[in-house]
């Protein structure tokens, strides 16, 4: 393959296989954590006028202001909403072609930093990286560009940085500090950067080691640049945003972190997260059973005697020991077993506690390291093996290459299709998740929105099975229960949903959702007296949220306590003066209670608000009949003629 030895043919050959490898996720639609980063963000909708929010970072209990300070990525996003408002086919063809750039990239990278005797080596490292099973969750879900960015921006930083070692141009070093920068704004993970560039200059770079030392000077000041920018990310005092109620993530975290979820600490939190990286390595090199989710309790947990415990420690210290060992025999094996380490420690927990207890997308970059460590592991072997018998020795490389790289490909194109939309990625998954709460929820969420679609009733069964093993696995289940007992009111078995209900309320008392669900699942049984005190509590844990206001106007009057309804109402219409529902059930409250005039006011206002909706228009004039008001009721209904209300409908 001698056409191979042409640089720029190298180059063409990785654009088109990492854009063909990932060119069946085009028509996908958005999946998994694009709803909370894209699809239920207001700043990302906003498009441009967003942007101003994104960059100044918000603090609060809404889902998409948890993520990291990942301006950088954002801002693509909003500009994607803003040409192409809700297309996900845009979506995904950038993170393809960002995707198919981070790959050159990379084949830049190391032919810039290996020896130039190990080119085809740095080629063949690039393909495996572009094929890798591994990465199909960071390009096919649209919100894992900032994966994508990280990794593209952080290798940048460290190819200038050693261009400045190499050439000594004040401008590689000013581009190295301007790409670490936009990496770390991309996502927080790139602090490791600053770990990753004396890595590269101690064991690829030349001069005396204390020379080499010394010009890792600037990698310090990246190093506070870094922290400076997490850490004012992070502060309480940057955009502090006040929220309360309904709809706020109350989930518990370590839902989705099994270990913590059990209470881990000490040797025996040390022992179990090793056993995390050590399934990274099975992931990669043995990828066929892997899943969007890791979360509680589908990893196992065990004790610091266990056996698995005991083989993952050595097998660490042995994997560490070959690494050190390697510095000074194999540096590129080397240079590729410590990349893993230091771009894998964040994920790990040892320092800092995370809601996933591992994930595809957080090995992504600390694959390249194995990637890199694999193909000079195995050119190695090799070696060893067929030290006299060169062309053997070429056929099997030949012969590992293709049916490796083969495998990998095939198995990436596969896994694409799983990540379709979030029904395809549910129900493929679902079937090595049934011991995992959320994934349970997660699929019985998609097969909810299905039967909303298609009103097919052969669904509820299945529905309401995934609920319930939610809820099973973990009593702390939060929105399951809610949705469990809420969909048993709505599928004709209210007694069986207000008994779910009831359980939620008792286990999370304090939360403004389930005494909402719960007074609604007694209100439309008309047990008005027993709703009130739940909608009271979502009143006072949510004072934000109108029909908690409604529901408990309308069960005041239900009961006939009007001056309570009033007392509520008179709040209402202050928070709410626009809400169309809480003017109603005002205006239903004052005319049960024959003061007309009120009632009409708030009737007209309704008029107003609700423009040539013929509902309200058909109510202000009834109530006027009931009153026996009829001149005005034909006068407000030739005034609604005239407007070009319909009647009619």
């Amino acid at each position: 393959m001698n056409w191979l030895d042409k640089k720029y043919a190298m180059f063409i050959v990785v654009a088109i296989c990492s854009f063909l490898q990932f060119s069946n996720t085009l028509s996908h639609d958005y999946a998994w954590d694009d709803k909370i980063v894209i699809l239920d963000n207001p700043d990302v909708k906003a498009g441009i006028a967003g942007l101003g929010e994104i960059w100044h970072k918000q603090h609060s209990d809404y889902l998409h202001d948890q993520l990291g300070y990942r301006p950088i990525v954002l801002t693509t996003f909003a500009l994607e909403q803003e040409f192409f408002p809700m297309n996900p086919k845009i979506g995904h063809l950038m993170n393809v072609v960002y995707f198919s750039l981070l790959c050159m990239v990379i084949l830049l990278f190391l032919q810039e930093v290996v020896p130039q005797s190990w080119q085809f080596e740095a080629f063949l490292v690039t393909i495996l990286f572009l094929v890798h099973p591994l990465h199909v969750e960071v390009v096919a879900n649209i919100k894992s560009r900032d994966e994508i960015f990280q990794l593209l921006f952080s290798l940048l930083s460290i190819l200038f940085y050693w261009k400045w070692f190499e050439a000594k141009k004040w401008w590689f070093l000013v581009g190295s500090a301007l790409f670490f920068i936009v990496a770390i704004l991309s996502r927080e993970n790139a602090i490791v950067t600053v770990g990753l560039i004396p890595l590269t200059i101690l064991l690829f770079g030349t001069g005396t080691f204390i020379q080499r030392l010394k010009r890792l000077l600037p990698a310090a000041a990246f190093a506070l640049i870094g922290v400076m920018i997490l850490a004012l990310s992070l502060s309480g005092d940057i955009g502090k945003a006040e929220t309360a109620g309904m709809g706020i993530v109350y989930e518990d975290s370590d839902l989705g972190n099994g270990l913590f979820y059990n209470g881990l600490y000490g040797l025996k939190r040390y022992l179990n997260f090793n056993l995390v990286m050590l399934r990274y390595f099975k992931n990669f090199f043995w990828p066929v059973d892997l899943a969007y989710y890791y979360g509680y309790n589908h990893l196992k947990l065990y004790e610091i005697k266990d056996a698995a415990s005991i083989i993952g420690a050595i097998a660490t210290a042995f994997l560490t020991l070959i690494t050190l060992v390697s510095i000074k025999f194999r540096r590129i094996f080397a240079y590729g077993a410590l990349f893993f380490f230091i771009a894998i420690f964040p994920f790990l927990q040892f320092v800092n506690y995370m809601n996933d207890t591992m994930a595809d997308r957080f090995v992504f970059g600390p694959s390249l390291g194995l990637c890199l460590a694999s193909v000079s592991g195995v050119g190695w072997m090799l070696e060893k093996l067929f030290k006299n018998a060169e062309q053997l020795r070429r056929t099997v490389a030949w012969a590992l290459i293709i049916s490796v790289l083969g495998f990998y490909s095939f198995q990436t194109f596969q896994r694409n299709k799983a990540w379709k939309n979030n029904y395809t990625l549910f129900s493929t998954d679902i079937v090595k998740l049934e011991d995992c709460a959320k994934a349970h929820e997660h699929y019985a969420d998609v097969l909810h929105e299905k039967y909303l679609r298609t009103n097919d009733a052969s669904l509820i069964p299945e529905i309401t099975y995934h609920y319930q093993a939610s809820i099973e696995i973990s009593d702390r289940s939060y929105y399951s229960f809610i949705k469990l007992g809420s969909n048993y009111a709505s599928f004709g078995n209210p007694e069986m949903g207000i008994q779910v209900l009831r359980k939620a309320v008792e286990l999370f008392s304090d939360k403004a959702d389930p005494n909402f669900y719960l007074g609604s699942a007694l209100f439309r049984q008309k047990q008005y007296a027993e709703a009130i005190p739940y909608f009271k509590k979502g009143v006072e844990y949510s004072p934000k949220i109108s029909d908690s206001h409604e529901l408990l106007i309308r069960s005041y009057e239900a009961v006939g306590i009007l001056d309570s309804a009033l007392l509520v109402a008179s709040n209402a219409v202050v928070i709410f003066p626009q809400d169309i529902k809480i003017r109603d059930a005002i205006c239903d409250v004052y005319f049960g209670m024959k003061n007309y005039d009120v009632a009409f006011a708030h009737a007209d206002t309704l008029l107003d608000l609700a423009g040539l909706n013929s509902v309200y228009w058909k109510k202000a004039i009834g109530i006027r009949q009931l009153a026996g008001r009829d001149v005005e009721a034909n006068a407000l209904y030739r005034k609604g003629l005239e407007k070009g209300v319909s009647f009619d409908n």
